[in-house]
């Protein structure tokens, strides 16, 4: 046995876990975790740009659930960064929060007994009541019980386009270092209009790009910006919502006000304390279809640009230099110039020199191999992963796993609004519990 428990992933989530496990009282070389790159930093926060900030600010940003001034103390103590300041909060940068999480990983006790294997984990199977993990060097190692930490999966290109590799073609742009490789007079063609198109454009702006933006947003809109807003009493959501009655709840809580006030984010942030509830109550039917239909509305209103960036990106729309088209990307060509033709949705081809994707988070392939080998049930017709409200992963006949654990971004179809530094604590402080109570403190075979 190499372990009792296999957390697979090296991000935030694989490594709030581990603090939690180990502060629970599981001495550590009772866990193995299997996962590539520094633990803790994982696509979110192991960024090399400077200009990449946190989305929240520093109060919220909580490995602690019950301590929401740690991190903000510890970047006082050990962060010179006077621009993350502003008035709606303190905004400090995503590496800088990675920082953190080398600086609390060290800090948990008998802290070199920590296991991390640097490798992919490729499939999982069960032999003898044991969790048996294959990696992508050929190895396998085996544990009583599996955590899927598996994070933000590579974004792929939308609609099934394969334009192939290219230096101007920027697939995965969290890490930021692509930015400082762009030509300054270069067309920048960004697709999508999410928190990571408010980065890439902040990335330019730091990098005093003189050449033009266009950005695909096929809503037409850009995230709002971080407001200075104070907790209000969390909304009380009734039992028993269908869909409609879900999103006629939120309507009528939020009003009619503009989602870029201070108020509307109030009323927001009170709504989603209790959302997992009616959420996990819910019918499958109706979770998959809100989702497929609004997920991108929810997300817009949801994750928040930090003041930084919303500057930035006024002042690139001030100038004219940055333009927003309201389309979609359905095709990628090159000319013989080297340049980029982007075949947008309504006819038209973008001639551009770089074009950086960043329509979110792709399929986790680990996830879908098991949904594949009928180890793991799907939720309808999806390739999200059902799990529990005791995080426990749901078989195909529709049990429970007593020794299968998923946490992170990939439960969030199956239990709500689970994205993010704090609601992710949560869960492994949930799971930390649930997994000492089960294991005996022994020493392995």
């Amino acid at each position: 046995m190499d372990a009792s428990i296999i957390i697979i992933g090296s991000g935030y989530s694989a490594a709030a876990a581990l603090v939690h496990l180990a502060y629970a009282g599981l001495p550590l070389h009772q866990v193995l975790v299997i996962g590539p790159g520094e633990l803790g930093a994982g696509q979110a926060y192991g960024c090399t740009a400077e200009s990449y900030r946190l989305n929240v600010r520093a109060d919220l940003q909580r490995l602690w659930p019950d301590q929401p001034e740690h991190f903000a103390n510890w970047a006082t103590a050990h962060i010179q960064d006077p621009d993350a300041h502003t008035p709606a909060g303190s905004f400090y940068r995503r590496c800088d929060f990675a920082r953190y999480m080398t600086a609390q990983l060290a800090r948990i006790p008998n802290a070199k007994a920590l296991r991390q294997i640097d490798v992919w984990a490729t499939r999982v199977t069960v032999e003898d009541d044991d969790w048996l993990v294959t990696c992508d060097d050929g190895a396998q190692y085996r544990a009583e019980r599996l955590v899927l930490a598996t994070g933000n999966p590579d974004p792929q290109w939308p609609a099934g386009i394969k334009p192939g590799r290219a230096p101007s073609l920027v697939r995965t742009p969290w890490r930021g270092d692509w930015a400082a490789q762009v030509n300054p007079a270069a067309h920048v063609c960004v697709v999508g209009a999410g928190l990571s198109a408010m980065d890439t454009l902040d990335a330019l702006w730091m990098q005093q790009h003189q050449g033009p933006i266009s950005l695909l947003a096929p809503h037409g809109l850009l995230p709002p910006g971080q407001a200075d807003w104070v907790p209000e009493p969390p909304y009380a959501w009734p039992t028993g919502l269908r869909g409609s009655g879900f999103l006629r709840e939120t309507r009528q809580y939020l009003g009619g006000g503009s989602w870029h006030e201070r108020d509307c984010q109030q009323r927001f942030e009170a709504l989603r304390v209790n959302i997992n509830l009616p959420w996990q109550a819910m019918p499958t039917k109706d979770r998959v279809q809100l989702q497929r239909r609004l997920s991108w509305l929810w997300s817009l209103i949801r994750f928040r640009a930090s003041p930084q960036t919303v500057a930035a990106t006024k002042a690139m729309q001030t100038s004219g230099q940055l333009k927003i088209i309201n389309t979609q990307l359905h095709g990628l060509a090159q000319v013989e110039t080297g340049q980029w033709l982007a075949r947008l949705s309504d006819g038209r081809d973008l001639p551009c020199h770089i074009v950086v994707n960043c329509t979110g988070m792709g399929r986790d392939k680990l996830i879908d191999t098991m949904i594949a080998a009928g180890q793991v049930a799907p939720i309808g017709a999806t390739r999200q992963p059902w799990v529990t409200s005791e995080l426990r992963v749901v078989a195909s006949d529709g049990q429970p796993y007593d020794t299968l654990f998923c946490i992170g971004p990939t439960t969030g179809l199956a239990l709500g609004d689970v994205l993010g530094a704090t609601s992710i604590a949560r869960q492994t402080a949930q799971l930390a519990q649930t997994l000492v109570k089960s294991i005996p403190f022994q020493r392995l075979r």
